[in-house]
C-alpha cells in the first residue's frame, strides 16, 4: 500500500515510479528542520481515552484525545535555530483529508504533520480508530526525518495508514503490526487503537527489549493513554511518587482522568468523553510549573463515536487571559467539526 502511494508522488514531482534516489513515501508538512541523530523532547505531550461501551449508552464505543504540543515553529525552535521568515507554526493549519485506496478501506485523517500517509488520529469506514502519542521510554529517534537515509521498515505515519486502509479489527491491526518492521522516526510514540466493538489496546515498543507490546483495556474499565509505557506502569499502584502540582506531567493527568472518571456515573455518552478529557486539557500560565513544554497548548481536540463511525475535531485559536487562583490559561477553541463516512 504504501509503495503504491510512493509512486504517485514520485510520478508528480516527475521522477520515475522505481526511482532509487528519492524517497516518496513522507510528504512533510510545515516541518522546518529535521536531525538525523534526534533530540530530546522531554516526556510531556498529549492525553487520549476510549471509556468501556459495558457502561455506554447504547453500547457505544466514545474515546477522547488532546493533541498538546508547544505553538512554535518545528523543529527550529526545538533546535535554537534561527526562524525562516514566514514560518507556520506546529499545528497553525490543520488538514482533514478522507482517503479512499483502491484496495482497502476509507479512512479520515486529522494531519497537522505529514500530507501523504497523515497521522495523529484517525477513523476508517469499519470504526477503527487510532492515535499516537509521545512515549520518550519508547525506541527510536526524536525530531528525526521520516524517511530517507537510514530507514529500513515501515515508520510510524506509514503505520497507522496502513493499518487504517488494511484492519477493522484491534486484533487485525496487532497481527499486521506483528509482521513489520516499525521505525520510530520523527518522534518515539505509543499508538492507542480501538474498534467499533470497544476491543482496545496500545502498541509500545519496550525499551530495554525491544519487544511489540500491547497493553489491552480491562474489560468493564476505562483505558488511559498519557505519555509513559504503559505496559510499565499499568495502573496508579505503579506510578512513582508525583508532586500533583505538575498538572502535565504525564502521571498526574493518570491521577486526574481516573479520578475525575471515578465520580462519574453510567450510561456514557459522547459529552461525557469530552468532559473527561476536557480535565487534562493544556493551557498553563507558567508552562515550566505545570511540567509542560513552554507554550504548549491542547491544539487539535478529538472525539469520536466508533460505533457510528463518526470523529470529531476542534482547533486551538488563541489564548484568553489567565484564570484568576490557578496557573491555567483560558483559550479559544474552535466549534466541533464533524466527519463520517456515506
Amino acid at each position: 500500500h504504501v509503495a503504491e502511494m510512493q509512486k504517485g508522488v514520485l510520478k508528480a514531482f516527475g521522477h520515475p515510479e522505481d526511482s532509487i534516489e528519492f524517497d516518496g513515501t513522507n510528504l512533510s508538512f510545515d516541518w522546518y528542520h529535521c536531525m538525523r541523530s534526534g533530540l530530546s523532547l522531554g516526556g510531556n505531550t498529549c492525553s487520549g481515552l476510549v471509556l468501556p461501551p459495558e457502561k455506554s449508552e447504547g453500547g457505544s464505543v466514545f474515546i477522547g484525545r488532546n493533541l498538546d504540543f508547544h505553538a512554535a515553529v518545528e523543529w527550529t525552535t526545538t533546535l535554537g535555530l534561527p526562524v525562516p521568515d514566514d514560518a507556520i507554526g506546529t499545528c497553525e493549519r490543520p488538514v482533514v483529508l478522507e482517503l479512499r485506496p483502491d484496495e482497502g478501506y476509507r479512512s479520515i485523517m486529522c494531519s497537522t504533520n505529514e500530507l501523504l500517509m497523515p497521522w495523529v488520529d484517525g477513523i476508517n469506514e469499519k470504526g477503527l480508530w487510532l492515535s499516537c502519542m509521545h512515549d520518550p521510554a519508547g525506541v527510536g529517534a526524536d525530531g528525526s526525518p521520516p524517511g530517507g537515509g537510514d530507514v529500513s521498515g515501515i515508520v510510524v505515519t506509514q503505520l497507522q495508514q496502513m493499518l487504517l486502509a488494511t484492519c477493522a479489527t484491534v486484533e487485525e491491526a496487532k497481527e499486521a503490526i506483528l509482521k513489520n518492521r516499525v521505525m520510530q522516526t520523527l518522534m518515539n510514540l505509543h499508538i492507542p487503537i480501538a474498534d467499533a466493538t470497544g476491543a482496545a489496546t496500545v502498541f509500545e515498543i519496550d525499551q530495554k527489549t525491544g519487544a511489540y507490546v500491547f497493553a489491552d483495556r480491562v474489560a468493564g474499565e476505562p483505558l488511559f493513554s498519557t505519555n509513559h509505557p504503559i505496559h510499565t506502569y499499568p495502573t496508579p499502584d505503579t506510578f512513582p511518587d508525583v508532586d500533583m502540582s505538575e498538572e502535565h506531567n504525564t502521571f498526574v493527568r493518570q491521577h486526574l482522568l481516573r479520578d475525575a472518571y471515578s465520580k462519574m456515573t453510567p450510561p456514557f455518552t459522547l459529552e461525557d468523553a469530552e468532559n473527561l478529557i476536557n480535565e487534562v486539557h493544556c493551557s498553563f500560565v507558567d508552562s515550566k510549573a505545570a511540567c509542560a513544554q513552554a507554550g504548549e497548548r491542547t491544539l487539535v481536540h478529538t472525539t469520536a463515536d466508533l460505533t457510528k463511525k463518526e470523529i470529531h475535531f476542534k482547533f486551538y485559536l488563541r489564548d484568553v487571559a489567565p484564570v484568576p487562583g490557578t496557573n491555567h490559561m483560558e483559550d479559544e477553541m474552535s466549534d466541533f467539526y464533524t466527519f463520517g463516512f456515506e
